[in-house]
């Protein structure tokens, strides 16, 4: 996997090398950034690894987390003004604010929490780190002082407290895989909030392991090839499925993170999956797919989608609900699947494909710009 996840391998192999470094982590924004909340990267004095978005906010913070090497800091927040950057030769389309904290690892008091994080991220579970961002009035805990969440573990012991209401409804945004900055009042309740400053109760930012988002490729055609390389390159945990172990190998899907050959409902059946998964069904006939979209449904899968026309996936649910799978869970599948770009190929298929599960993974909507391949051509439907 070569996702935003992989900075935590990256941490512990810098870390397990006797190496500090600064870690620098989008905690806030306000306006139009470059990236997301959660987006980090490691400073080190030979270099960096992984971007906060690039051009001259990025280094800022490069010079700082520099900066806060040589002199030891711990952790401080720094705000990165890009409204009013009228240097650049180019305008760009950013024009917000980042509050990016930069706190110190060493590899004597962070080694196991980098491999807490690292083998969570390679094993697609659910996990975050949680890190004081401001200690507010009313606490003595030091800002940047972290703690890993294992949703499965949550009573374990966290270096500072921690209401248990509060805690259980962190334990709740790891496993939703929902970062953000969150105040912490003492009697446990929790909001989250869009400023760092000026709060008596502590502020803390929850940072959930999104590697635990997998994507689940059910066929082992041509557009499940390009698939497979543009889901790794988004970083989700991707698993290739087919019952023929000509179609499912590591030859022809070198990125995958897993590969399995068994029949299509008894391989899901073995996966455990869950509200982080995004399953596609490219199978080699209609069959297939609706035995694969059958099995997905009785499962908590979060996302369900399959190619096909609109007359094919009306008569395949319809025989689904025949059966007996509720009406609200049919209305919730993907399909006919794809954002309508005029694909054709498989590798523009792919894209299509991608593209909507981005739009679901990142705005959570569904609208009528999508495709169905009928008579090797793409046709509007509306799915409002």
């Amino acid at each position: 996997m070569n996702g935003p996840d992989q900075i935590w391998a990256e941490a512990l192999r810098t870390l397990q090398g006797g190496q500090r470094f600064a870690l620098a982590t989008v905690v806030n924004v306000r306006g139009s950034t470059p990236r997301e909340v959660g987006a980090k990267m490691i400073v080190r004095e030979d270099g960096q690894f992984g971007t906060i978005g690039g051009g001259c906010g990025e280094a800022e913070v490069f010079r700082k987390a520099r900066l806060m090497l040589r002199e030891g800091a711990g952790a401080e927040v720094t705000e990165v003004d890009l409204t009013g950057d009228f240097d650049q030769q180019q305008i760009g389309t950013c024009g917000g604010i980042m509050d990016v904290l930069v706190d110190i690892w060493s590899p004597i008091r962070d080694v196991d929490t980098a491999r807490r994080l690292a083998n969570a991220a390679a094993e697609s579970r659910a996990a975050s780190l949680v890190t004081v961002v401001t200690p507010g009035t009313r606490s003595e805990v030091p800002t940047g002082a972290r703690a890993v969440i294992d949703p499965d573990h949550a009573s374990a012991a966290v270096p500072f407290e921690i209401p248990a209401v509060a805690l259980d409804k962190i334990v709740a945004r790891t496993r939703d895989a929902l970062p953000g900055l969150l105040e912490i009042e003492s009697d446990g309740s929790v909001k989250q909030v869009s400023r760092v400053e000026g709060a008596e109760a502590p502020r803390v930012f929850v940072d959930p392991i999104v590697g635990a988002q997998r994507l689940i490729i059910v066929g082992g055609g041509h557009i499940a090839q390009p698939l497979c390389a543009l889901g790794a390159m988004l970083g989700f945990h991707v698993t290739v499925i087919d019952d023929r172990a000509s179609f499912a190998n590591r030859e022809r899907f070198p990125e995958a993170d897993e590969i399995v050959v068994r029949p299509f409902a008894a391989a899901l059946q073995s996966l455990a999956l869950d509200g982080h998964c995004y399953l596609v069904s490219v199978t080699r006939g209609h069959a297939f797919d609706e035995e694969t979209v059958h099995a997905a449904l009785n499962t908590p899968c979060g996302f369900v989608g399959m190619i096909g026309s609109r007359r094919r996936v009306k008569a395949m649910l319809e025989r689904l609900e025949e059966v007996g799978v509720p009406r609200e869970r049919l209305d919730q599948v993907h399909a006919p699947l794809g954002l309508d770009i005029g694909a054709e190929t498989p590798e523009e298929i792919a894209i299509a494909i991608v593209a909507e599960i981005i739009r679901e993974r990142r705005l959570g909507v569904r609208d009528e710009l999508t495709l169905g391949v009928k008579s090797g051509r793409l046709t509007r439907k509306s799915q409002a």
